[in-house]
């Protein structure tokens, strides 16, 4: 089965705890990363709200000022390749209601990663932040102009984005309907932006208590989504995540018999396992104890590195 190789990675989010890392820690956790075989590391965000990881002459932000550069020098060091995310304010929800705000800054916000960033030799490809499951008027919009800008800047550079399977969005549709208004959705999102070159699925909101995305239908998501990106030559990444959603905590440390069975679900598919997210979750640096357990766990199962 294949190991995760590649992991994002979120500082400035507003669901998840902070682990106050600074370089040493960041070090040690690239250095864990590199030892686990991951080889890729995606920037989820570049800017969320009024936190940003570097120091930008958009708008007024607070935030670590230095921590892309310290990201990218890191991973470069370790011989990763780096995936730049944008701009998100947090405001947009799975509609993408709202996106031309985003659009305004992200149209400055690209240009300025890439002049300021463009060269560093880590900094590889890019990663589109905003989420959705529905080909809605913005997601259209957002996917297309986002990835279309990303590619002018540097065309050598494959984009990325990490979606979700459907969840509430067809919760009162029967198993048929579902998975036939998912396959129109995106066939008609992938037709209106061909400047996407990954498309990696989050599985996360699969879980055992849904009824729009029940977990037994894991399988048939991926299968149908192996089937339309070979249509349009597009490369499949399997986002697994690492967190759990079945739990009133937001987010714990995922059941490692979960995770274990959404990689076996997704392997014969996908030519790339990634997560959401490494060093929060399953990392022996976290600050969650069962984050270091599940590490424990996939070292020997799936890395045959007993503890």
């Amino acid at each position: 089965m294949k190991p995760i190789t590649g992991t994002f990675i979120d500082e400035i989010t507003c669901d998840i705890p902070s682990q106050n890392w600074g370089q040493k820690e960041w070090e040690t956790e690239f250095n864990t990363m590199k030892k686990a075989g991951i080889d890729t590391v995606i920037l989820i965000r570049a800017g969320y709200r009024e936190m940003w990881a570097y120091q930008t002459e958009i708008t007024d932000c607070y935030g670590q000022a230095h921590l892309a550069e310290l990201l990218l020098d890191l991973a470069h060091q370790c011989g990763m390749r780096f995936f730049f995310g944008c701009y998100d304010s947090g405001k947009i929800d799975h509609t993408c209601l709202g996106w031309e705000a985003d659009w305004e800054i992200n149209k400055k916000a690209i240009p300025e990663i890439q002049q300021r960033f463009g060269s560093h030799p880590a900094f590889q490809g890019w990663y589109v932040s905003p989420e959705t499951c529905i080909a809605s008027p913005g997601s259209l919009e957002i996917f297309r102009r986002y990835s279309d800008l990303m590619k002018e800047m540097s065309p050598e550079k494959p984009v990325l984005i990490s979606p979700y399977y459907p969840s509430w969005s067809y919760v009162t549709e029967t198993r048929e309907v579902r998975h036939h208004k998912f396959m129109e959705d995106w066939h008609q999102i992938l037709s209106h932006s061909p400047s996407i070159d990954i498309v990696a699925f989050q599985d996360g909101s699969c879980n055992f208590n849904n009824p729009g995305y029940p977990f037994s239908e894991l399988k048939d998501y991926i299968s149908e989504t192996h089937e339309l990106l070979k249509d349009f030559n597009i490369i499949q990444w399997n986002n697994v995540e690492c967190f759990g959603r079945d739990l009133p905590i937001k987010f714990p440390p995922i059941d490692w018999r979960i995770l274990r069975k959404k990689m076996e679900i997704a392997d014969p598919y996908v030519e790339k396992q990634i997560t959401f997210e490494f060093s929060h979750f399953m990392s022996p640096n976290s600050m969650w104890i069962s984050g270091r357990n599940l590490y424990n766990r996939y070292q020997k199962d799936i890395l045959g590195i007993s503890e």
